[in-house]
């Protein structure tokens, strides 16, 4: 495994699970609690929201912009309501 070189295409299949929850897309931090609510924290944790958190800083840079204005009904699925997004 460590022998294996990630390209942008791996990057973003990294980057898609923890943008959704099962009623639609949703920002990261949403994910993260939902996940460590369900299956609890390991020490490990952080380096891997850090890794994720990269990860969007990585393509919103390619995007120019802000990843979440791409994400259909981000807002009603992280916050309740409509939204602009």
């Amino acid at each position: 495994m460590e022998s294996i070189i990630y390209d942008d295409y791996d990057r973003l299949l990294q980057l898609c699970d923890p943008l959704a929850l099962p009623e639609g897309f949703c920002l990261l931090e949403k994910r993260f609690v939902d996940v460590a609510l369900r299956h609890g924290v390991h020490e490990t944790l952080p380096d891997r929201w850090r890794a994720t958190i990269q990860l969007q800083a990585h393509f919103e840079a390619l995007l120019g912009g802000a990843l979440y204005t791409y994400l259909p009904g981000v807002v009603r699925t992280t916050f309740g309501v409509e939204g602009l997004l």
